[in-house]
Formats: C-alpha cells, structure tokens, sequence
C-alpha cells in the first residue's frame, strides 16, 4: 500500500543551526523537500527581520478583515473595549445577526497570534456568540476599530542572550 500526502508551508526554525541542518536533513532522506530562503511571509504572517530579531506581523491580513467587514473607513480606537460597557448575556439589548458575529470572532481570533493585546477582548466577546445582542455587536465594532489605528503592531521575537528567543510586544 502506497500513501501520498502533500504538505505545503513547513517551518524549521531554531537556536542551534548545526541541530537545524542535521533535522533537515533526516526529513529529506525521508520525505521530498523544496528548501526556500529566509521567510518574508507565513500563513498569512509577515516576518520582518531585524537586528534583534524578528517582528511577526499581520498588518495585511488586518487589513483584508476590515475591508471585509466594512470597518477599513471607521475611526480609530484607542483602546480595545469600551470600560464603562459591561458585557452580560442578558443585557436586555436587541439580537444582532450571530453568523456575521461569528466570522468576525473567528477572524480576529486568528490575529491574535500576532496581537496579544486584544486576546482578553475576543476571547470575552467570544462568550456571546450562541446568542449576540446589539451591545455585543458594538463591542466588536470597536475592537475593530482598535485594530484599525493599531496596524503597525505586532509581536517581536528577539534573540537573548543566552541564544534562546523571547517573545515580546
């Protein structure tokens, strides 16, 4: 019995180059590998190198969300939530349409990979999907409006001194 199975964007990365050769190396006796150079551009991630490291961004994949959503033209916000709007199940406000909701959620959550600033809003906003009100729904508008005056962020991974990584904002 033969088995094929096609595997597209794989990433070797490392502390020790001599380790990294050696592992590439066995997966080639094994397996057909094309070896790129250095990475610009991951899943939908841009790596930006610089003297220090790397910083990892999602500015296009932020901006393809927003002209998706219709929120590209919105006014900028400057914080991720709103901290005087106390988001509850109930809250008594109208229902808002929970497929659009969802995508929106499902979206950001992957850009949160990049943008751990906003992983405390979505995973709270993401509380409300079975069932999202009208104040949900503004909510979200607003983080995306966060996001929107915040597309230079991203996550730097820089080197250390001991010859491991850190990854900070």
């Amino acid at each position: 019995m033969y088995f094929m199975v096609y595997v597209d964007d794989l990433l070797l990365t490392g502390n020790d180059s001599m380790a990294l050769a050696a592992f590439q190396e066995a997966l080639s006796d094994r397996f057909s590998l094309k070896s790129l150079s250095s990475v610009h551009y991951f899943l939908g991630i841009e790596v930006i190198p610089t003297p220090t490291g790397y910083i990892l961004s999602q500015q296009k994949y932020m901006e393809d969300v927003l002209h998706r959503f219709s929120m590209n033209d919105a006014n900028p916000a400057t914080t991720p939530l709103a901290s005087s709007v106390s988001l509850s199940l109930h809250d008594g406000s109208s229902p808002t349409d929970a497929t659009r909701y969802r995508q929106v959620l499902c979206a950001l959550q992957y850009l949160t990979y990049t943008r751990p600033d906003i992983a405390f809003d979505v995973n709270k906003l993401s509380q409300f999907m079975h069932a999202p009100s009208s104040n949900h729904w503004q909510s979200v508008k607003r983080l995306l409006r966060y996001v929107s005056g915040t597309l230079s962020h991203g996550l730097a991974v820089c080197h250390s001194s001991a010859g491991t990584k850190s990854a900070s904002i």
